[in-house]
């Protein structure tokens, strides 16, 4: 079963987490932490553009094209995310959309839950995160961002995520 850092592993400092070797402790078993999604975990990446999937009748080349799409009013709008191969280009997009549902904040986790089940739905995908096991998944980063992961840098260390 693979565990999306649960609440009460989020408030754990990634800095101990690093010297303790990659494991912790909850309840007397330990817990294996894949802690940035680079090398054999860039997969895990919502800027993971190596694999296409299909979300609500759509095929996108990356989790982030998808999830900006969402921002969206109107179907005929969402295909153009569908044509961006770079992650970055989307999420550039995503932040200029006019018309996204001011309860983006409130919905935006339910969303990506879906698109990350569809892109888990690929085959290849799937085997490689059921691999995961039991670790505990943290989107370790540099550019400031605890909603989505943990920022690593000096500002940030002592942060907690917020998922």
């Amino acid at each position: 079963m693979v565990r999306f850092c649960p609440m009460p592993i989020v408030n754990i400092c990634v800095e101990n987490i690093k010297k303790a070797g990659l494991f912790i402790m909850e309840n007397n078993n330990e817990i294996r932490v894949i802690e940035e999604f680079k090398g054999d975990y860039r997969f895990l990446s919502n800027f993971y553009n190596k694999s296409d999937f299909e979300f609500e009748g759509l095929t996108y080349h990356s989790s982030e094209a998808a999830f900006q799409a969402q921002k969206c009013s109107t179907a005929e709008e969402k295909i153009k995310y569908t044509e961006v191969t770079n992650p970055v280009v989307a999420k550039r997009m995503g932040k200029k959309e006019p018309g996204f549902p001011s309860n983006w904040d409130e919905i935006s986790y339910g969303i990506m839950k879906r698109i990350l089940m569809a892109k888990f739905s690929v085959p290849e995908l799937r085997e490689k995160l059921k691999a995961t096991g039991d670790a505990v998944l943290i989107e370790g980063n540099k550019h400031h961002d605890n909603r989505w992961g943990k920022c690593m840098c000096d500002s940030c260390k002592n942060k907690e995520g917020q998922n």
